[in-house]
């Protein structure tokens, strides 16, 4: 039985990933951490744990550790500012270890986390969850297989969606980049991750573009309320959350505003907390729309582009190859290849269930492969993981300071 404990359980660390350990008869959940006691509440309610498990301080988690290693595997999922510390103190005991992207929202930390987890003997992996869902392995499976030839260039879209970006980056965890981190570290490092999956080929250099332009002061309708369940607007503004975590697509993350399910609980959370704060009176400091030129080895050039104004939340890609073309959606789930001189093209539909179209899923069950032996199974160790992060740092100093930035790797 492998024995695994959770620190930072929230919306990752345990909606996504506890199904996995709950479904899994060789995984036991047996230990909780978390700074929210309502959520710990929910849990207790949830999961039959040992009272001496569960911890409300990472301080009180490692005392305990240390007097016992009562775990096989630790889960790290807490906020981004708070990975470094908890990550170097969890890699000096002997355990396994899967931790939340980004690694760190600071340089350094990436690099020294990634370092320091190379010596140890046991299973590192980063919840870059693309390489493990179906529709991103299926496209790899096609390139490696030369489908379209080499590789030559790539149109990458990142469609935030204009409600995600609202609840998570301007009203949520991830709004404030010195309090979290740039918005193209927290939600693109996925997207840099993959294209160097796809390309296998390192950076050379790249250019970026990107900028808050929208969601501000100077965008707020006249006579709109600082909340928007006071305003005038709440039944016609697109961004209101009067409705939008009961009966609209903001339902998935009604227990991150409130861990209280009723109706009075909702409403006071978006009467006193960030979740009802009209979007343009944040305190929201991300881009709202970001490009990127990236140039790799081999002559083969990436155009990505990140924004908020979408109407729903997914990734297409456009690969161009020497023999043909890729074009595949993850909200479609489907990869249609065109080959030159072909009247007729080949579309393939990728079933896929689960959060990040199958790919939280397919992370615990490479994690759980791993830590049984099957150590090919870990596609996101640190090396992989950490030029995905280095991509994004050299982007945000190429955006901030209006330069092309020449990508030099620092491990």
């Amino acid at each position: 039985m492998i024995k695994v404990a959770v620190i930072g359980a929230g919306n990752r660390g345990y909606e996504a990933y506890y199904p996995y350990i709950r479904e899994n008869e060789e995984m036991e959940l047996v230990s909780v951490c978390d700074i929210d006691e309502e959520r710990l509440e929910k849990i207790r309610k949830e999961v039959d744990l040992d009272e001496e498990y569960i911890f409300s301080s990472t301080e009180d988690f490692f005392k305990k550790m240390d007097q016992e290693v009562f775990c096989d595997a630790i889960i790290i999922a807490t906020n981004d500012r708070d990975h470094y510390k908890t990550t170097m103190k969890v890699l000096d005991y002997p355990v396994h270890v899967l931790l939340e992207k980004p690694i760190s929202g600071n340089k350094k930390e990436v690099v020294d986390i990634a370092k320091k987890s190379e010596n140890m003997d046991r299973v590192f992996m980063i919840c870059h969850v693309l390489r493990y869902a179906p529709l991103y392995k299926k496209i790899k499976e096609l390139l490696d297989k030369g489908e379209i030839g080499k590789i030559m260039s790539i149109n990458h879209n990142e469609n935030i969606g204009y409600y995600h970006f609202a609840h998570s980056f301007v009203r949520g965890n991830w709004s404030n980049a010195e309090k979290s981190s740039p918005l193209i570290l927290q939600k693109s490092c996925h997207d840099m991750d993959i294209l160097l999956y796809f390309i296998g080929k390192k950076p050379l250099s790249l250019s970026a573009y990107g900028h808050l332009s929208y969601f501000t002061k100077e965008n707020q309708p006249e006579g709109a309320s600082s909340r928007c369940l006071d305003c005038k607007y709440q039944d016609t503004c697109v961004f209101s959350s009067k409705d939008f975590y009961s009966s609209n697509k903001g339902r998935g993350w009604r227990n991150v505003v409130t861990d209280d399910p009723s109706q009075e609980g909702l409403e006071k959370a978006l009467k006193e907390g960030p979740y009802g704060i009209c979007v343009y009176e944040s305190n929201n400091t991300v881009c709202d729309h970001q490009a990127i030129a990236i140039d790799f080895e081999d002559g083969v050039n990436v155009v990505f582009n990140l924004s908020a104004f979408s109407n729903e939340v997914h990734r297409n890609i456009k690969i161009m190859g020497t023999k043909g073309e890729l074009i595949a959606d993850d909200h479609t789930n489907e990869i249609t290849i065109r080959r030159f001189k072909e009247d007729t093209f080949t579309t393939y539909k990728v079933q896929a269930e689960h959060g990040h179209g199958g790919g939280d899923y397919g992370l615990m069950d490479a994690f759980y492969k791993a830590i049984k032996g099957d150590k090919a199974e870990v596609l996101s160790g640190a090396r992989e993981s950490v030029l995905s992060h280095l991509m994004c740092f050299a982007a945000e100093d190429s955006r901030l300071n209006k330069k092309m930035v020449e990508f030099k790797e620092e491990i």
